[in-house]
């Protein structure tokens, strides 16, 4: 168990590492590095390269991510990486209306795995 959650926790870091990066450079103007950075994070948290995870159907990423039976941590970090990237979008006058469908059914799925370890006695 401890080998798990060494992974889980590097997982953790990884994502959230790249989700910072993004963050900080969505300032600037034109630049596509913010939506590839979080995109990456997405890529690496569902074994996929980001122009096949971007295609996916919501209820299709929700299986990909129960299928990787991931921490709700890393669930989390995964809504909050289809956000964030659905924002970069919008800020360009490009389409979100599937990431933003995605992110909705990771959020709702991260609220089931959450409610499903709280019942365990597990905190999350």
């Amino acid at each position: 168990m401890p080998y798990q959650t060494d992974y889980v926790l590097r997982l953790v870091e990884q994502l959230s590492g790249l989700i910072r990066r993004a963050i900080e450079k969505l300032g600037v103007a034109g630049a596509k590095e913010p939506s590839e950075v979080g995109g990456r994070a997405i890529g690496l948290a569902l074994g996929l390269d980001l122009s096949v995870a971007s295609e996916l159907s919501p209820q299709s990423i929700v299986a990909l991510l129960e299928l990787g039976n991931l921490d709700v941590r890393v669930i989390k970090l995964v809504a909050e990486a289809i956000e964030f990237e659905s924002k970069v979008h919008w800020t360009r006058g490009e389409k979100t209306e599937i990431r933003r469908e995605q992110a909705s059914a990771v959020r709702a799925f991260e609220r089931a795995r959450k409610h499903e370890a709280r019942s365990r006695g597990v905190d999350c």
